[in-house]
Protein backbone atom coordinates (compact mmCIF):
# COMPACT_ATOMS: atom_id res chain seq x y z
CA UNK A 1 0.00 0.00 0.00
CA UNK A 2 2.35 2.42 1.15
CA UNK A 3 4.91 1.55 -1.94
CA UNK A 4 1.50 2.27 -4.24
CA UNK A 5 0.64 5.77 -2.78
CA UNK A 6 4.56 6.59 -3.14
CA UNK A 7 4.64 5.79 -6.54
CA UNK A 8 1.13 7.52 -7.48
CA UNK A 9 2.55 10.99 -5.66
CA UNK A 10 5.60 11.08 -7.30
CA UNK A 11 4.17 10.66 -10.36
CA UNK A 12 1.74 13.39 -10.39
CA UNK A 13 4.73 15.32 -8.91
CA UNK A 14 7.06 14.15 -12.00
CA UNK A 15 3.73 14.95 -14.43
CA UNK A 16 3.36 18.40 -12.58
CA UNK A 17 6.76 19.57 -13.90
CA UNK A 18 5.85 18.42 -17.44
CA UNK A 19 2.54 20.54 -17.55
CA UNK A 20 3.23 23.96 -17.57
CA UNK A 21 1.19 26.63 -15.33
CA UNK A 22 1.83 28.22 -11.93
CA UNK A 23 0.01 26.57 -8.68
CA UNK A 24 -2.82 28.91 -7.57
CA UNK A 25 -1.80 31.20 -4.40
CA UNK A 26 -4.01 29.56 -1.69
CA UNK A 27 -4.46 31.74 1.23
CA UNK A 28 -7.18 29.44 3.42
CA UNK A 29 -5.80 26.55 4.53
CA UNK A 30 -7.21 23.40 2.58
CA UNK A 31 -9.34 21.07 4.61
CA UNK A 32 -8.76 17.65 5.20
CA UNK A 33 -11.98 16.17 6.41
CA UNK A 34 -12.67 13.08 8.55
CA UNK A 35 -16.12 11.30 7.51
CA UNK A 36 -18.54 13.17 5.74
CA UNK A 37 -21.85 12.42 7.21
CA UNK A 38 -23.53 14.90 4.87
CA UNK A 39 -23.00 12.02 2.08
CA UNK A 40 -24.31 8.94 3.73
CA UNK A 41 -27.63 8.13 1.79
CA UNK A 42 -30.86 8.67 3.63
CA UNK A 43 -32.45 5.92 5.77
CA UNK A 44 -29.03 3.74 6.14
CA UNK A 45 -26.60 3.97 9.15
CA UNK A 46 -23.32 4.58 7.35
CA UNK A 47 -20.13 5.93 8.69
CA UNK A 48 -17.16 6.57 5.52
CA UNK A 49 -14.09 5.52 7.52
CA UNK A 50 -12.01 7.91 4.90
CA UNK A 51 -10.60 10.83 4.95
CA UNK A 52 -11.56 13.58 2.24
CA UNK A 53 -9.78 13.97 -0.11
CA UNK A 54 -7.08 11.31 0.88
CA UNK A 55 -3.79 13.03 -0.74
CA UNK A 56 -3.08 16.76 -0.64
CA UNK A 57 0.01 18.64 -1.66
CA UNK A 58 1.81 21.87 -0.19
CA UNK A 59 4.90 23.56 0.08
CA UNK A 60 6.70 23.77 3.24
CA UNK A 61 5.49 26.73 5.32
CA UNK A 62 2.07 26.26 4.22
CA UNK A 63 -0.88 25.15 6.94
CA UNK A 64 -3.60 22.39 6.80
CA UNK A 65 -7.09 21.97 8.07
CA UNK A 66 -8.62 18.88 9.99
CA UNK A 67 -12.52 18.92 10.05
CA UNK A 68 -13.50 16.01 12.56
CA UNK A 69 -17.12 15.30 11.23
CA UNK A 70 -17.11 11.24 13.00
CA UNK A 71 -15.59 9.75 15.85
CA UNK A 72 -12.04 9.84 14.28
CA UNK A 73 -9.09 11.19 14.81
CA UNK A 74 -6.66 12.47 11.93
CA UNK A 75 -3.22 11.69 13.55
CA UNK A 76 -0.20 13.21 11.21
CA UNK A 77 2.44 10.72 11.36
CA UNK A 78 6.49 12.09 12.07
CA UNK A 79 8.75 11.42 9.13
CA UNK A 80 9.53 7.28 8.55
CA UNK A 81 6.52 5.95 10.64
CA UNK A 82 3.81 3.78 8.72
CA UNK A 83 0.53 3.59 9.13
CA UNK A 84 0.98 -0.15 9.88
CA UNK A 85 3.65 0.39 12.65
CA UNK A 86 1.29 3.22 14.02
CA UNK A 87 -2.18 1.15 14.37
CA UNK A 88 -0.03 -1.40 16.31
CA UNK A 89 2.14 0.67 18.69
CA UNK A 90 -0.23 3.89 19.12
CA UNK A 91 -3.75 3.38 17.95
CA UNK A 92 -6.83 2.86 20.70
CA UNK A 93 -6.69 -0.62 21.03
CA UNK A 94 -4.11 -2.51 22.93
CA UNK A 95 -4.68 -6.45 24.88
CA UNK A 96 -4.41 -6.38 28.47
CA UNK A 97 -1.67 -9.05 28.92
CA UNK A 98 -1.25 -8.96 32.89
CA UNK A 99 -5.46 -9.68 33.31
CA UNK A 100 -5.04 -13.69 32.37
CA UNK A 101 -9.08 -14.43 33.06
CA UNK A 102 -11.05 -15.13 30.36
CA UNK A 103 -13.66 -12.98 29.63
CA UNK A 104 -17.46 -14.40 30.25
CA UNK A 105 -17.45 -14.97 26.36
CA UNK A 106 -14.12 -16.51 26.12
CA UNK A 107 -11.93 -13.58 24.32
CA UNK A 108 -9.15 -12.24 26.24
CA UNK A 109 -8.54 -9.07 27.75
CA UNK A 110 -8.63 -5.47 25.51
CA UNK A 111 -7.94 -2.02 26.61
CA UNK A 112 -7.85 1.43 25.16
CA UNK A 113 -5.23 3.43 24.90
CA UNK A 114 -6.53 6.63 26.20
CA UNK A 115 -3.73 8.92 24.70
CA UNK A 116 -5.30 7.58 21.11
CA UNK A 117 -7.98 9.94 22.20
CA UNK A 118 -6.22 12.98 23.62
CA UNK A 119 -4.72 15.57 21.06
CA UNK A 120 -1.38 15.93 20.52
CA UNK A 121 1.00 18.28 21.52
CA UNK A 122 -2.24 20.11 22.58
CA UNK A 123 -2.70 23.78 23.28
CA UNK A 124 -2.71 24.67 19.96
CA UNK A 125 -4.95 24.20 16.76
CA UNK A 126 -6.93 27.60 15.78
CA UNK A 127 -6.17 29.71 13.09
CA UNK A 128 -4.82 32.21 15.67
CA UNK A 129 -2.06 29.91 17.48
CA UNK A 130 -2.17 26.39 14.52
CA UNK A 131 0.08 23.07 15.48
CA UNK A 132 3.36 22.40 14.15
CA UNK A 133 4.25 19.94 12.23
CA UNK A 134 7.80 19.28 11.61
CA UNK A 135 8.30 16.16 10.72
CA UNK A 136 9.35 14.62 13.85
CA UNK A 137 6.84 14.31 16.24
CA UNK A 138 3.18 13.29 15.60
CA UNK A 139 0.44 16.07 15.53
CA UNK A 140 -2.88 14.49 16.36
CA UNK A 141 -6.47 16.20 16.29
CA UNK A 142 -7.34 13.75 19.20
CA UNK A 143 -11.36 12.55 19.26
CA UNK A 144 -14.18 14.27 19.92
CA UNK A 145 -14.96 12.14 23.07
CA UNK A 146 -16.54 15.41 24.70
CA UNK A 147 -18.40 16.51 21.85
CA UNK A 148 -17.65 18.14 18.25
CA UNK A 149 -14.38 19.17 17.77
CA UNK A 150 -13.36 22.63 16.20
CA UNK A 151 -11.15 22.06 13.29
CA UNK A 152 -7.41 21.73 13.87
CA UNK A 153 -5.00 23.63 12.22
CA UNK A 154 -1.65 22.37 11.59
CA UNK A 155 1.51 24.50 10.02
CA UNK A 156 3.96 22.70 8.17
CA UNK A 157 7.33 22.78 8.45
CA UNK A 158 8.31 19.31 7.36
CA UNK A 159 11.20 19.09 5.39
CA UNK A 160 10.24 18.20 1.59
CA UNK A 161 8.62 14.59 1.28
CA UNK A 162 5.71 12.41 2.24
CA UNK A 163 3.43 12.33 5.49
CA UNK A 164 1.05 9.65 6.39
CA UNK A 165 -2.03 10.88 8.36
CA UNK A 166 -4.50 8.23 9.54
CA UNK A 167 -7.04 7.49 12.22
CA UNK A 168 -6.26 5.82 15.73
CA UNK A 169 -9.74 4.66 15.86
CA UNK A 170 -9.83 2.75 12.55
CA UNK A 171 -6.99 0.57 10.67
CA UNK A 172 -7.62 1.20 7.20
CA UNK A 173 -8.27 5.41 7.05
CA UNK A 174 -5.52 6.81 5.74
CA UNK A 175 -4.04 9.72 3.57
CA UNK A 176 -1.27 11.33 2.41
CA UNK A 177 0.43 14.84 3.35
CA UNK A 178 3.14 15.50 0.02
CA UNK A 179 5.71 18.22 0.87
CA UNK A 180 6.70 19.48 -2.36
CA UNK A 181 9.29 21.93 -3.57
CA UNK A 182 9.39 25.19 -4.87
CA UNK A 183 7.93 24.97 -8.66
CA UNK A 184 6.19 21.48 -8.19
CA UNK A 185 2.21 21.35 -8.55
CA UNK A 186 -0.08 22.23 -5.05
CA UNK A 187 -2.91 21.19 -4.47
CA UNK A 188 -5.81 23.32 -5.46
CA UNK A 189 -9.47 24.37 -3.69
CA UNK A 190 -10.82 23.32 -7.30
CA UNK A 191 -8.42 20.06 -6.94
CA UNK A 192 -9.50 19.41 -3.37
CA UNK A 193 -13.43 19.88 -4.29
CA UNK A 194 -12.94 17.49 -7.65
CA UNK A 195 -11.27 14.37 -5.20
CA UNK A 196 -14.01 14.98 -2.53
CA UNK A 197 -16.43 14.67 -5.00
CA UNK A 198 -15.24 11.76 -6.66
CA UNK A 199 -14.43 9.70 -3.50
CA UNK A 200 -18.23 10.29 -2.17
CA UNK A 201 -19.62 8.91 -5.35
CA UNK A 202 -16.79 5.66 -5.43
CA UNK A 203 -17.67 5.22 -1.81
CA UNK A 204 -21.28 5.37 -1.83
CA UNK A 205 -21.26 2.91 -4.69
CA UNK A 206 -19.17 0.92 -2.28
CA UNK A 207 -21.56 0.77 0.56
CA UNK A 208 -24.69 -0.05 -1.88
CA UNK A 209 -22.87 -2.89 -3.09
CA UNK A 210 -21.83 -4.14 0.61
CA UNK A 211 -24.86 -3.63 2.42
CA UNK A 212 -26.87 -5.35 -0.57
CA UNK A 213 -24.86 -8.20 -0.58
CA UNK A 214 -24.88 -8.95 3.13
CA UNK A 215 -28.93 -7.81 3.59
CA UNK A 216 -30.00 -11.64 3.02
CA UNK A 217 -29.97 -14.35 5.03
CA UNK A 218 -28.73 -17.98 4.89
CA UNK A 219 -30.12 -21.13 6.63
CA UNK A 220 -29.05 -24.66 7.03
CA UNK A 221 -31.34 -27.15 8.21
CA UNK A 222 -30.19 -29.33 10.92
CA UNK A 223 -30.39 -33.18 11.84
CA UNK A 224 -32.97 -32.46 14.09
CA UNK A 225 -35.47 -30.58 11.53
CA UNK A 226 -34.52 -27.05 13.61
CA UNK A 227 -32.26 -24.64 11.25
CA UNK A 228 -29.21 -22.67 11.77
CA UNK A 229 -29.46 -18.87 10.44
CA UNK A 230 -26.41 -16.83 9.61
CA UNK A 231 -26.92 -13.09 9.66
CA UNK A 232 -24.74 -10.30 9.69
CA UNK A 233 -23.37 -7.72 12.25
CA UNK A 234 -22.00 -4.98 10.53
CA UNK A 235 -20.64 -4.87 7.50
CA UNK A 236 -18.71 -2.64 4.54
CA UNK A 237 -16.54 -2.19 1.71
CA UNK A 238 -13.94 -4.07 0.79
CA UNK A 239 -11.27 -1.20 1.36
CA UNK A 240 -12.62 -0.21 4.99
CA UNK A 241 -13.83 3.30 3.77
CA UNK A 242 -17.32 2.82 4.54
CA UNK A 243 -19.00 1.53 7.46
CA UNK A 244 -21.98 -0.23 7.26
CA UNK A 245 -23.39 -0.31 11.05
CA UNK A 246 -26.20 -2.19 10.32
CA UNK A 247 -27.64 -5.61 11.33
CA UNK A 248 -28.86 -7.82 8.37
CA UNK A 249 -31.38 -8.45 7.62
CA UNK A 250 -32.77 -6.29 10.01
CA UNK A 251 -35.86 -8.93 10.25
CA UNK A 252 -36.27 -12.22 10.55
CA UNK A 253 -38.47 -14.64 11.39
CA UNK A 254 -37.58 -18.07 12.64
CA UNK A 255 -39.26 -20.65 14.65
CA UNK A 256 -38.49 -22.46 18.38
CA UNK A 257 -35.48 -24.49 18.45
CA UNK A 258 -33.61 -22.28 15.68
CA UNK A 259 -29.98 -20.89 15.73
CA UNK A 260 -28.61 -17.90 14.83
CA UNK A 261 -24.80 -17.25 13.50
CA UNK A 262 -23.79 -13.86 13.36
CA UNK A 263 -20.11 -12.59 11.97
CA UNK A 264 -19.40 -8.81 11.20
CA UNK A 265 -17.89 -8.27 7.52
CA UNK A 266 -16.43 -4.84 8.62
CA UNK A 267 -12.69 -4.53 7.89
CA UNK A 268 -12.36 -1.62 10.62
CA UNK A 269 -15.42 -1.28 13.22
CA UNK A 270 -15.97 -3.92 15.83
CA UNK A 271 -20.17 -4.50 17.17
CA UNK A 272 -21.94 -6.54 19.65
CA UNK A 273 -24.95 -8.42 19.68
CA UNK A 274 -26.68 -7.48 22.56
CA UNK A 275 -30.33 -9.14 23.61
CA UNK A 276 -32.89 -7.10 24.53
CA UNK A 277 -30.93 -3.60 24.66
CA UNK A 278 -28.30 -1.31 25.24
CA UNK A 279 -26.44 -2.64 28.59
CA UNK A 280 -24.13 0.05 28.96
CA UNK A 281 -21.34 -2.72 29.29
CA UNK A 282 -19.79 -1.96 25.69
CA UNK A 283 -16.55 -0.07 28.17
CA UNK A 284 -15.72 -1.23 32.16
CA UNK A 285 -13.56 1.23 33.81
CA UNK A 286 -11.31 -0.71 35.97
CA UNK A 287 -8.75 -0.48 38.49
CA UNK A 288 -5.24 -2.56 38.37
CA UNK A 289 -5.44 -5.36 40.11
CA UNK A 290 -2.95 -7.85 38.80
CA UNK A 291 -4.31 -10.84 37.54
CA UNK A 292 -7.86 -9.79 37.65
CA UNK A 293 -8.84 -6.35 37.65
CA UNK A 294 -11.98 -4.70 39.68
CA UNK A 295 -14.60 -2.44 38.75
CA UNK A 296 -13.51 1.45 39.30
CA UNK A 297 -15.76 3.27 41.96
CA UNK A 298 -18.08 5.65 39.90
CA UNK A 299 -18.25 9.26 41.29
CA UNK A 300 -21.67 9.68 40.94
CA UNK A 301 -24.39 6.70 40.30
CA UNK A 302 -25.28 7.09 37.27
CA UNK A 303 -21.65 7.80 36.49
CA UNK A 304 -21.52 10.56 33.89
CA UNK A 305 -19.23 9.20 31.43
CA UNK A 306 -15.92 6.72 31.40
CA UNK A 307 -14.00 9.65 33.16
CA UNK A 308 -16.48 9.88 36.46
CA UNK A 309 -14.42 7.01 37.84
CA UNK A 310 -11.82 6.81 40.57
CA UNK A 311 -9.56 3.78 42.01
CA UNK A 312 -9.52 5.13 45.74
CA UNK A 313 -9.73 8.12 45.08
CA UNK A 314 -7.23 8.53 42.31
CA UNK A 315 -8.53 8.34 38.45
CA UNK A 316 -8.82 5.16 36.76
CA UNK A 317 -6.42 3.00 35.76
CA UNK A 318 -7.99 1.56 32.58
CA UNK A 319 -10.42 1.31 30.09
CA UNK A 320 -11.60 -2.14 29.25
CA UNK A 321 -14.05 -3.13 26.40
CA UNK A 322 -16.60 -5.58 27.97
CA UNK A 323 -16.40 -8.86 27.64
CA UNK A 324 -19.85 -10.07 27.14
CA UNK A 325 -22.25 -12.32 29.56
CA UNK A 326 -21.65 -15.63 28.00
CA UNK A 327 -25.30 -16.41 27.65
CA UNK A 328 -26.08 -18.08 24.53
CA UNK A 329 -29.64 -19.50 24.95
CA UNK A 330 -32.42 -17.28 24.95
CA UNK A 331 -35.98 -18.43 25.92
CA UNK A 332 -38.21 -15.15 26.39
CA UNK A 333 -37.92 -11.45 24.46
CA UNK A 334 -36.44 -10.19 28.18
CA UNK A 335 -33.67 -12.94 28.20
CA UNK A 336 -30.48 -10.56 28.40
CA UNK A 337 -27.48 -11.99 26.14
CA UNK A 338 -24.38 -10.18 25.36
CA UNK A 339 -21.47 -11.28 22.62
CA UNK A 340 -18.92 -8.57 23.93
CA UNK A 341 -17.14 -7.42 21.13
CA UNK A 342 -17.42 -9.29 17.81
CA UNK A 343 -14.79 -8.43 14.85
CA UNK A 344 -13.12 -9.61 11.54
CA UNK A 345 -9.41 -11.26 12.08
CA UNK A 346 -8.22 -8.47 9.57
CA UNK A 347 -9.43 -5.63 11.90
CA UNK A 348 -7.82 -7.46 15.46
CA UNK A 349 -4.34 -8.32 12.99
CA UNK A 350 -4.28 -4.61 12.18
CA UNK A 351 -4.31 -3.48 15.71
CA UNK A 352 -1.79 -5.97 16.06
CA UNK A 353 -4.01 -8.28 18.76
CA UNK A 354 -4.04 -12.06 18.91
CA UNK A 355 -6.81 -13.98 17.78
CA UNK A 356 -8.84 -14.07 20.73
CA UNK A 357 -9.27 -10.71 21.64
CA UNK A 358 -12.70 -10.80 20.12
CA UNK A 359 -15.08 -13.21 18.92
CA UNK A 360 -14.97 -14.06 15.04
CA UNK A 361 -18.85 -15.76 15.22
CA UNK A 362 -21.67 -15.43 17.74
CA UNK A 363 -24.09 -17.82 18.15
CA UNK A 364 -27.51 -18.36 19.64
CA UNK A 365 -30.02 -20.68 19.84
CA UNK A 366 -33.64 -20.31 20.71
CA UNK A 367 -34.49 -23.91 22.04
CA UNK A 368 -37.69 -23.75 24.17
CA UNK A 369 -38.24 -20.32 23.46
CA UNK A 370 -41.65 -18.63 23.99
CA UNK A 371 -43.30 -16.77 21.03
CA UNK A 372 -42.61 -13.38 20.44
CA UNK A 373 -40.59 -10.43 19.55
CA UNK A 374 -36.80 -10.49 20.45
CA UNK A 375 -35.10 -7.20 20.09
CA UNK A 376 -31.00 -6.77 20.16
CA UNK A 377 -28.79 -4.05 19.46
CA UNK A 378 -25.03 -3.01 18.71
CA UNK A 379 -23.51 -1.33 22.14
CA UNK A 380 -20.86 0.14 20.50
CA UNK A 381 -23.06 1.63 17.67
CA UNK A 382 -26.24 4.21 18.20
CA UNK A 383 -29.51 2.80 16.23
CA UNK A 384 -27.89 -0.53 15.48
CA UNK A 385 -30.58 -2.75 15.84
CA UNK A 386 -32.63 -5.50 14.94
CA UNK A 387 -35.59 -8.18 15.29
CA UNK A 388 -36.17 -11.89 15.75
CA UNK A 389 -39.53 -12.63 15.80
CA UNK A 390 -40.38 -16.65 16.90
CA UNK A 391 -43.46 -18.37 15.55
Amino acid sequence: MIRRCLALLSGLLLLATIVPGAATAVTTPLTITADRPAAVPAGHLWGYNDFFPRIVSIRRGATVRFDIQGFHTATLLRGGTSAAAAWKNIGLVTPDPDDTTPNPNGSTHTQLRVPALLPAPGGCGTSAHPCTFDGSATVSTGAPAAGPLPPTNVKVTAPVGFYQFICLIHPKMAGWLAVVPSGFHTTTPTDLSAAVASQVRHDRAAGFAAEAAADRPSSRLNSDGTRTWFMTAGTGSADGRVAINEMLPRRIDIHKGDHITWRSRSINEPHTVTFPKDLDTDMLVLCENGATDTPATPNHVPPQGPTDFNCSGAPPDEIEFGGGNGVRHLTSPSTVSDSGLIASSAELALFGLPSTAASALWRVNFAGAAKGTYTYVCQIHDGMDGSITVN
